[in-house]
């Protein structure tokens, strides 16, 4: 939609601009580029059009600069991604191997206070608190 939107803005200016053109087809004017360097005498349609292709290639230079780092900024951003979801993966693996390690280690608990025949109340926090 927005680009249908654009399309339009673009249609209508470059309309105005082709209309301001055909508007001014007579007079001849000269541009002083340097001080010591001017133009010899060009129609002013021709200056007005060549100064709406410069303006338009300027205009895409700064654009294509800016898309070029956001495509860096994206692709830094997805190597970060990268890095933390094999982090990620790392921590969770670890967390795997720790709760293995955490009910091994309960049930040789387990078997040792039947060994040694040890009874143990567990106490909840509320009954501790009292």
């Amino acid at each position: 939609m927005i680009g249908k939107i654009r399309l339009v803005i673009w249609l209508i200016i470059l309309l105005l601009v082709a209309y301001f053109v055909s508007m001014n087809t007579q007079p001849s004017v000269a541009i002083k580029l340097l001080p010591t360097y001017e133009t010899p005498q060009l129609p002013l349609a021709l200056i007005i059009i060549l100064s709406m292709i410069l303006g338009a290639i300027m205009i895409l230079m700064f654009t294509i600069t800016d898309w070029f780092v956001f495509k860096v900024e994206k692709l830094k951003l997805k190597r970060q991604l990268n890095l933390t979801k094999h982090e990620l993966e790392k921590c969770q693996k670890k967390n795997k191997e720790l709760e293995e390690e955490i009910n091994k280690l309960k049930e040789e608990l387990d078997l040792t206070k039947k060994q040694q025949n040890i009874k143990v109340e567990e106490i909840t926090p509320e009954e501790e608190n009292k």
